[in-house]
Protein backbone atom coordinates (compact mmCIF):
# COMPACT_ATOMS: atom_id res chain seq x y z
CA UNK A 1 0.00 0.00 0.00
CA UNK A 2 1.34 3.37 -0.96
CA UNK A 3 1.75 6.11 1.58
CA UNK A 4 1.60 8.61 -1.26
CA UNK A 5 -1.94 9.10 -2.48
CA UNK A 6 -2.52 11.32 -5.46
CA UNK A 7 -5.35 13.60 -6.45
CA UNK A 8 -7.09 12.70 -9.70
CA UNK A 9 -10.30 13.56 -11.42
CA UNK A 10 -12.54 10.94 -12.98
CA UNK A 11 -14.93 10.82 -15.90
CA UNK A 12 -17.81 13.31 -15.62
CA UNK A 13 -20.30 10.46 -15.04
CA UNK A 14 -18.28 8.75 -12.29
CA UNK A 15 -20.40 7.70 -9.29
CA UNK A 16 -18.39 10.03 -7.04
CA UNK A 17 -19.80 12.99 -8.98
CA UNK A 18 -23.36 11.71 -9.34
CA UNK A 19 -24.13 10.51 -5.80
CA UNK A 20 -25.21 12.91 -3.07
CA UNK A 21 -23.59 12.93 0.34
CA UNK A 22 -24.73 14.27 3.69
CA UNK A 23 -22.99 15.78 6.66
CA UNK A 24 -24.92 15.07 9.88
CA UNK A 25 -24.61 16.73 13.28
CA UNK A 26 -26.50 17.64 16.46
CA UNK A 27 -26.69 21.32 17.37
CA UNK A 28 -25.39 22.35 20.77
CA UNK A 29 -28.18 24.00 22.79
CA UNK A 30 -27.91 27.66 23.69
CA UNK A 31 -27.47 31.01 22.06
CA UNK A 32 -24.76 30.75 19.43
CA UNK A 33 -24.46 26.98 19.86
CA UNK A 34 -22.74 25.26 16.94
CA UNK A 35 -22.82 21.97 15.09
CA UNK A 36 -19.68 19.98 14.50
CA UNK A 37 -17.62 21.21 11.54
CA UNK A 38 -17.22 19.66 8.12
CA UNK A 39 -14.15 20.09 5.93
CA UNK A 40 -14.75 19.71 2.19
CA UNK A 41 -12.69 16.78 0.87
CA UNK A 42 -13.18 18.01 -2.71
CA UNK A 43 -14.83 20.90 -4.52
CA UNK A 44 -18.50 20.52 -3.55
CA UNK A 45 -21.92 21.92 -4.34
CA UNK A 46 -23.90 22.33 -1.09
CA UNK A 47 -27.61 22.04 -1.82
CA UNK A 48 -29.66 22.03 1.35
CA UNK A 49 -29.76 22.52 5.09
CA UNK A 50 -32.17 20.17 6.88
CA UNK A 51 -33.22 20.51 10.51
CA UNK A 52 -35.29 18.25 12.77
CA UNK A 53 -36.36 19.59 16.19
CA UNK A 54 -35.73 17.32 19.18
CA UNK A 55 -36.12 20.04 21.86
CA UNK A 56 -38.38 22.97 20.96
CA UNK A 57 -37.16 26.53 21.28
CA UNK A 58 -38.73 29.31 23.30
CA UNK A 59 -37.82 32.36 21.23
CA UNK A 60 -39.88 34.43 18.81
CA UNK A 61 -38.27 35.76 15.62
CA UNK A 62 -39.57 38.22 13.07
CA UNK A 63 -38.53 37.62 9.47
CA UNK A 64 -40.33 36.62 6.29
CA UNK A 65 -39.92 32.98 5.35
CA UNK A 66 -41.69 31.06 2.59
CA UNK A 67 -43.18 27.57 2.92
CA UNK A 68 -44.46 24.79 0.67
CA UNK A 69 -44.12 25.87 -2.96
CA UNK A 70 -43.40 29.51 -2.11
CA UNK A 71 -47.03 30.61 -1.96
CA UNK A 72 -47.30 30.74 1.85
CA UNK A 73 -45.19 32.93 4.07
CA UNK A 74 -44.94 33.84 7.72
CA UNK A 75 -43.25 36.81 9.32
CA UNK A 76 -43.66 35.78 12.97
CA UNK A 77 -42.03 32.57 14.22
CA UNK A 78 -42.80 31.39 17.77
CA UNK A 79 -41.30 28.68 20.03
CA UNK A 80 -38.41 28.16 17.65
CA UNK A 81 -34.80 28.89 16.83
CA UNK A 82 -32.86 30.09 13.81
CA UNK A 83 -29.85 28.57 12.10
CA UNK A 84 -27.22 30.08 9.84
CA UNK A 85 -24.72 28.19 7.69
CA UNK A 86 -21.16 29.45 8.16
CA UNK A 87 -18.46 28.94 5.53
CA UNK A 88 -14.76 29.54 6.21
CA UNK A 89 -12.58 29.64 3.11
CA UNK A 90 -8.95 30.39 2.34
CA UNK A 91 -8.72 33.31 -0.08
CA UNK A 92 -4.91 33.32 -0.34
CA UNK A 93 -2.96 32.23 -3.39
CA UNK A 94 -1.23 28.86 -3.45
CA UNK A 95 2.09 28.81 -1.62
CA UNK A 96 1.43 31.70 0.76
CA UNK A 97 0.11 31.87 4.32
CA UNK A 98 -3.64 31.26 4.65
CA UNK A 99 -5.98 34.24 4.63
CA UNK A 100 -9.35 33.11 5.97
CA UNK A 101 -12.67 34.62 5.03
CA UNK A 102 -16.03 33.85 6.67
CA UNK A 103 -19.44 34.09 4.99
CA UNK A 104 -22.91 33.50 6.43
CA UNK A 105 -25.94 32.05 4.63
CA UNK A 106 -29.24 32.47 6.43
CA UNK A 107 -30.82 32.81 8.92
CA UNK A 108 -33.35 30.01 8.53
CA UNK A 109 -36.17 29.55 11.04
CA UNK A 110 -37.01 25.96 11.99
CA UNK A 111 -40.78 25.77 12.35
CA UNK A 112 -44.05 24.62 10.79
CA UNK A 113 -46.34 27.00 8.88
CA UNK A 114 -49.87 27.43 10.16
CA UNK A 115 -52.77 29.09 8.35
CA UNK A 116 -52.81 32.09 10.69
CA UNK A 117 -49.54 33.35 9.18
CA UNK A 118 -47.38 32.28 12.11
CA UNK A 119 -44.68 29.66 12.02
CA UNK A 120 -44.46 27.58 15.20
CA UNK A 121 -41.65 25.32 16.32
CA UNK A 122 -42.43 21.98 17.91
CA UNK A 123 -40.74 18.67 18.65
CA UNK A 124 -40.75 16.58 15.49
CA UNK A 125 -40.76 19.62 13.21
CA UNK A 126 -38.72 19.07 10.03
CA UNK A 127 -37.60 21.97 7.87
CA UNK A 128 -35.56 21.92 4.67
CA UNK A 129 -33.88 24.99 3.22
CA UNK A 130 -32.48 25.18 -0.29
CA UNK A 131 -29.13 26.95 -0.44
CA UNK A 132 -28.06 29.15 -3.32
CA UNK A 133 -25.83 32.06 -4.16
CA UNK A 134 -27.06 35.46 -5.27
CA UNK A 135 -26.79 34.20 -8.86
CA UNK A 136 -29.06 31.24 -8.15
CA UNK A 137 -32.81 31.47 -8.67
CA UNK A 138 -35.65 30.35 -6.43
CA UNK A 139 -33.31 28.50 -4.08
CA UNK A 140 -31.79 26.38 -6.84
CA UNK A 141 -28.21 25.74 -7.96
CA UNK A 142 -26.55 25.26 -4.58
CA UNK A 143 -23.47 26.95 -3.15
CA UNK A 144 -20.09 25.94 -4.55
CA UNK A 145 -17.39 25.46 -1.92
CA UNK A 146 -13.72 24.72 -2.47
CA UNK A 147 -11.69 21.75 -1.32
CA UNK A 148 -10.52 22.51 2.23
CA UNK A 149 -13.37 24.91 3.04
CA UNK A 150 -15.01 24.49 6.44
CA UNK A 151 -18.78 24.63 6.97
CA UNK A 152 -20.89 24.44 10.10
CA UNK A 153 -24.23 25.66 11.47
CA UNK A 154 -24.72 28.14 14.30
CA UNK A 155 -27.87 28.72 16.44
CA UNK A 156 -29.60 32.04 16.78
CA UNK A 157 -30.28 33.46 20.24
CA UNK A 158 -32.63 30.76 21.58
CA UNK A 159 -31.36 29.19 24.81
CA UNK A 160 -33.08 25.78 24.72
CA UNK A 161 -33.66 24.48 21.18
CA UNK A 162 -31.80 21.40 19.93
CA UNK A 163 -31.97 20.27 16.33
CA UNK A 164 -30.52 17.44 14.29
CA UNK A 165 -28.82 18.89 11.22
CA UNK A 166 -27.93 17.45 7.84
CA UNK A 167 -26.36 19.24 4.91
CA UNK A 168 -26.75 17.78 1.40
CA UNK A 169 -23.81 18.05 -0.96
CA UNK A 170 -22.49 16.69 -4.23
CA UNK A 171 -18.90 16.53 -5.50
CA UNK A 172 -18.52 18.90 -8.44
CA UNK A 173 -17.81 17.17 -11.77
CA UNK A 174 -14.07 16.89 -12.53
CA UNK A 175 -13.14 17.88 -8.95
CA UNK A 176 -9.91 16.35 -7.69
CA UNK A 177 -10.41 13.26 -5.51
CA UNK A 178 -7.92 11.20 -3.52
CA UNK A 179 -6.96 8.16 -5.62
Amino acid sequence: MSLQNTLKNAAYDNAAYIARGTFNSVMAAGSGGVSSRFVAHAALLVYGLNAYTVIAGTSTYTNTQYYNNGTNSASVHAATTQHSLIRITNTASTGVAPSLSTSTIGPFTVDTYFANGTGTGQVGCYAQFALNTSTGSAGLNGVAISQGDQIYVVNGTDATAVNLISIDYQVLPLANLVA
